[in-house]
């Protein structure tokens, strides 16, 4: 039986969390991380200023919810948008926003241990992050939110999740670790492209299912799913089997030619039409 996660954080007003997912952040793509970067400081300025209190009286929270990189090979692999992207979440974290990362399907390998090497930081210390487990849930404003990167509730695609057991599985995982970094960015770059060789032809099975995302509502006595993943933006509204509403909402992807992806608070997510009601 699931066990009811406690809340990781709670937050007063729907204006102070603050969702992101799927900036895919590479070192081949500059215009990208400045895109990101300034997205980021500018709606963390604008919380400031709406949120009762400010982030100095502690209600603003920034959840970021996988693939923040187009891939991770370790803690050790520091490139450019890496480093850029903690120094800036450390600046948000000084002034007091609350900041969380969780681990999506191209970045699984944030924060997990390096056989052998200690010293190695773990990254969500550089950001003044904490590091959420997927799934999650949040509380704001006394409801209760499942926060996940959305990849697991994708089950029709049956390879992936093969794959999604074995390469989040401690031995494989500490198996990769231990080899020199370039074999790892190697084969980093060698997923990547089968990964996107067979997205297209798996268009419709990596879609979130409904009936596994009301589950996992169910088991977490919540009806709001925010997840990121499929790149689909969206609000999902359908009934459960007790006659329930349950909602999921869909987190935009980031691009900057031409410019997309945006950062949404709750109450941003309460006004959005639903885009598909069941």
């Amino acid at each position: 039986m699931t066990s009811v996660l406690a809340p990781a954080a709670r937050i007063a007003s729907p204006d102070g969390a603050l969702f992101v997912s799927d900036t895919h952040l590479d070192e081949t793509q500059p215009a990208l991380t400045a895109h990101v970067l300034e997205g980021l400081a500018a709606r963390i300025e604008r919380a400031d200023r709406t949120v009762p209190g400010g982030i100095a009286a502690g209600g603003v929270a920034l959840f970021l919810l996988g693939d923040l990189f187009e891939f991770w090979v370790g803690d050790d692999h520091l490139a450019g948008p890496a480093i850029a992207l903690a120094n800036r979440l450390a600046t948000f974290a000084a002034r007091g926003v609350r900041v969380y990362l969780m681990r999506g399907n191209r970045d699984f390998l944030l924060d997990v241990p390096l056989p052998g090497s200690s010293a190695v930081r773990p990254y969500s210390t550089a950001c003044g992050a904490i590091m959420l487990a997927d799934p999650a849930v949040i509380e704001v404003g006394g409801r209760r939110v499942v926060l996940s990167h959305g990849d697991a509730l994708c089950i029709a695609d049956t390879a992936y999740q093969q794959w999604r057991a074995l390469c989040r599985s401690n031995p494989w995982q500490q198996e990769l670790l231990a080899r020199p970094l370039s074999q790892r960015i190697a084969m980093a770059r060698e997923l990547r492209a089968r990964s996107n060789e067979a997205q297209a032809m798996t268009e419709t099975l990596s879609d979130v299912d409904d009936g596994a995302a009301g589950a996992l509502l169910a088991a977490q006595q919540a009806d709001l799913l925010v997840h990121g993943h499929t790149h689909r933006p969206g609000r999902h509204r359908w009934t459960g089997p007790d006659g329930g509403r349950r909602e999921r909402w869909v987190l935009s992807d980031w691009a900057a030619d031409p410019p997309r992806g945006a950062v949404m608070s709750l109450a941003e997510g309460m006004a959005v039409p639903v885009t598909a009601p069941g």
